[in-house]
């Protein structure tokens, strides 16, 4: 058997970034990497009759006589991760065939088409081509000499499998169905070399989408396969919130518990990794195709401070809850944490009291509300922490566990707040108003970070919108908050997000419970007494 040689393939890979938004400080989420933008495609024994670097189609002929299969020789992937072959017909955001390595076989004998997808270092799809040729026609004689030189006819027995399943080779609809061809193309090694005459094409950028057809080539445009761009208008998700259009990005707001790896984006036909912002070609209503930035994301339970939600801890249960210090002595506080109703909503309120001993020594606690858990259950659980004594600090942060599952990758969170700051005499742990987001790594590294203090009242509602740094931990780890002392630093911003961290605090270092006693009694309060934090419509922005 005769087989037709792939002699290289190199990268058909862009310059991957972030889709970048109207608000100039965002900023990217992956790293630059120097990736190649052409393509150096090497046939033996065939030749290009013309390439359409808009639409991504290659058109071959053998050089000479027709050969019934191509083996890999070598691929060079300079600047991408891997080629593979598509193991469908979608030449926006194909399924993943046989990974490209030198030795892989493809038959030619039944389809006239072969799509190769490269992937870059995560993964994505950034390119598609489509190499394209024509299968042999019926012989209009059934004579089986095949000719003066007393040979059979290399494509006969095709044009007998075209004939008998009453396709036409060079129908639309028998390129349709190619692509399921190539799919399930036959992998093995090579044993025969092909002609050592070859032809090389240099091709231009790509990108994960390819549209319009090629305008040369022997055979009629109808032979052509030209993919298809999926209408904005057109545009759904499975099981998702919403999908809204911001400039050139797609947002898609799935529910929290979604697995953002595995989106469902109508009408492709793909499931789609959207942990990460992807680019993807879009047709919109006047018919013009773009490149569009593909963002999923999802939104915290219980963000509109309405009534409590699980998904968020608070030490108020505790402070709610009185117990007994001795038969004669029993701590008591008060719960600070309230939703309070509004004439449009509902909002939180968070507030810093003092927990007592009787009536002659009392410790300072904020009031907390964080994504994740805590385990105390009662007073003594904040005023006197295990094995301390009545006069030492209780570091009550032993009982919160921080962060919750997430997976995606916003660029700011925004919040609606005010604050009542009360001043306290500890100048080491000075009363503030705490409000942080951190995403967190598998490795317990902090990917990106953003953070509002205030140390003084704000009387009015206000709105502000915090930009997360991807790679930066703004200060946090040093600055002696709660929720941190687990994690191992900060890493490069470029790590997968497994967890996220949200702390809303009436008084930041009043974690740690400390106090005076009937003279003294806010001498060493970490906090100032009754201090608020309001809150309302804590929202992601993607």
């Amino acid at each position: 058997m005769r087989k037709l040689v792939l002699a290289s393939i190199a990268a058909l890979c862009c310059l991957l970034m972030v889709g970048c938004s109207d608000d100039s400080s965002d900023t990217p989420l992956f790293a630059q990497e120097e990736i190649a933008d052409s393509m150096d495609l090497k046939i033996p024994g065939w030749k290009i009759d013309s390439l359409d670097k808009k639409s991504k189609i290659i058109r071959v002929s053998p050089a000479k006589n027709w050969l019934d299969s191509l083996v890999l020789d070598s691929v060079s992937l300079p600047g991408c991760s891997a080629l593979y072959l598509a193991a469908d017909s979608d030449l926006v955001d194909p399924e993943l065939g046989e990974k490209l390595v030198p030795g892989t076989v493809i038959s030619t004998a039944d389809t006239n088409q072969v799509s190769i997808v490269a992937l870059d270092s995560y993964n994505r799809v950034v390119g598609v081509w489509l190499v394209v040729w024509d299968l042999p026609k019926t012989p209009k004689s059934s004579d089986s000499s095949g000719g003066s030189s007393g040979a059979s006819n290399p494509g006969s027995s095709i044009s007998e499998k075209s004939s008998s399943s009453g396709e036409n080779p060079e129908s639309s609809e028998s390129l349709g169905s190619s692509s399921e061809s190539s799919s399930n193309s036959t992998i093995g090694s090579s044993s025969e070399s092909a002609s050592e005459s070859s032809s090389s094409v240099e091709v231009g950028s790509c990108s994960s989408s390819a549209e319009g057809g090629s305008s040369e080539g022997p055979s009629s445009s109808s032979a052509t396969p030209v993919p298809q761009t999926v209408k904005l208008e057109d545009l759904d998700v499975v099981n998702g919130r919403s999908i809204s259009l911001i400039g050139s990005k797609i947002y898609v707001e799935m529910p929290y518990e979604a697995d953002l790896s595995q989106i469902q984006l109508i009408p492709l036909d793909t499931t789609n990794d959207l942990r990460r912002p992807v680019d993807m070609e879009f047709e919109d209503e006047e018919g013009n195709v773009a490149t569009y930035t593909v963002v999923a994301g999802v939104q915290l339970p219980g963000s509109d401070f309405s009534d409590r939600n699980d998904f968020w801890a608070t030490t108020s249960d505790a402070m709610a809850t009185s117990a007994k210090a001795n038969l004669l002595v029993s701590y008591s506080s008060k719960a600070n944490l309230a939703f309070e109703p509004e004439s449009e909503s509902q909002y939180a309120v968070l507030s810093t009291y003092a927990v007592s001993k009787g009536i002659t020594a009392w410790k300072l606690a904020g009031g907390f509300y964080f994504a994740g858990y805590f385990s105390g259950t009662d007073c003594s659980y904040i005023y006197k922490a295990t094995n301390d004594s009545d006069g030492d600090p209780a570091d009550f942060s032993q009982y919160m566990s921080h962060g919750q599952p997430f997976t995606a990758r916003p660029s700011a969170f925004e919040i609606r707040y005010k604050y009542v700051h009360e001043n306290n005499s500890n100048e080491t742990y000075p009363q503030r108003a705490l409000i942080y987001v951190v995403l967190v790594s598998a490795d317990n590294k902090i990917v990106a970070s953003g953070v509002i203090t205030e140390s003084s009242s704000v009387n009015d509602w206000t709105s502000q919108t915090v930009n997360l740094d991807y790679g930066n931990d703004n200060g946090l780890l040093s600055a002696g908050y709660t929720g941190f002392s687990d994690l191992a630093g900060v890493g490069s911003g470029d790590e997968d997000v497994v967890s996220i961290r949200v702390m809303f605090a009436s008084s930041a270092f009043a974690y740690v419970a400390d106090g005076g006693n009937a003279f003294v009694k806010d001498g060493k309060f970490r906090g100032g007494e009754n201090s608020q934090l309001f809150l309302d419509d804590f929202k992601l922005i993607y």
